[in-house]
């Protein structure tokens, strides 16, 4: 998924590169939610029953790490990484 320039310049803010499962995305909004990387991540596969893990390293404040839970977002910073992770329940 790719931000067109004119989507950047709507946002007001320069895209930046991020990456998700390893792959490279260009965002151009400030912030991205829990909902939007899980779409990167797995474009043609529905959030359904199963759980779904998504971590974050490269982030704000020093290279910040974490979680990023259902329903939240994140400020996005070039660089950023995300790691999507799917287990079906039993």
């Amino acid at each position: 998924m790719s931000i067109t320039l004119e989507q950047e310049a709507l946002s007001g803010k320069p895209a930046v590169t991020i990456y998700v499962n390893t792959r490279e995305f260009t965002w151009a909004t400030k912030e991205i939610s829990y909902e939007q990387v899980y779409a990167l991540a797995f474009p043609n596969d529905p959030l359904n029953g199963d759980v779904v893990r998504i971590e974050y390293s490269r982030g704000h404040n020093g290279g910040g790490a974490g979680a990023l839970q259902p329903g939240r977002s994140i400020r996005v910073k070039k660089g950023m990484v995300f790691d999507v992770y799917v287990t079906v329940r039993s």
